[in-house]
């Protein structure tokens, strides 16, 4: 969450604290229909869709983001830690999640082995602002 406006909300994972709202069933609303359109790309391989399930069924309102280790995914879905590090490469190629370590500014390009890392939803704001 971030306290300004942000340029581009349909491309940015931030979420400005005046879209936060306290109804909880809306914002778990708009996660599933970032993921309902992200599912319908035919550029992302399988492995990269049940992985963005995954990351949606763990998201949380507390961070706006998923925090989970990908070796928790790869229990989640059903695949190797490899296959799963490849369909998170994906997804943060392809602007669907971004990548951030706690308590450091920017995002990874890619996703590491150490620190903290959340996965924000890239669009997530202007989901919800759209409902609103």
């Amino acid at each position: 969450m971030v306290p300004v406006e942000v340029p581009n909300l349909h491309r940015s994972a931030l979420v400005p604290l005046a879209c936060v709202s306290d109804n909880y069933m809306k914002m778990r609303s708009c996660v599933w229909k970032i993921y309902r359109r992200e599912c319908g790309r035919e550029d992302l391989s399988v492995s990269a869709k049940l992985l963005l399930w995954a990351i949606c069924e763990r998201y949380r309102f507390e961070t706006f983001s998923s925090h989970d280790a990908v070796s928790y995914y790869c229990k989640m879905i059903g695949v190797s830690r490899r296959t799963a590090g490849r369909a998170m490469k994906e997804l943060i190629e392809s602007e669907v999640v971004w990548c951030v370590l706690e308590g450091v500014e920017g995002r990874l390009r890619v996703s590491q082995a150490s620190g903290r890392k959340h996965y924000l939803l890239v669009g997530l704001a202007s989901e919800i602002y759209r409902e609103s």
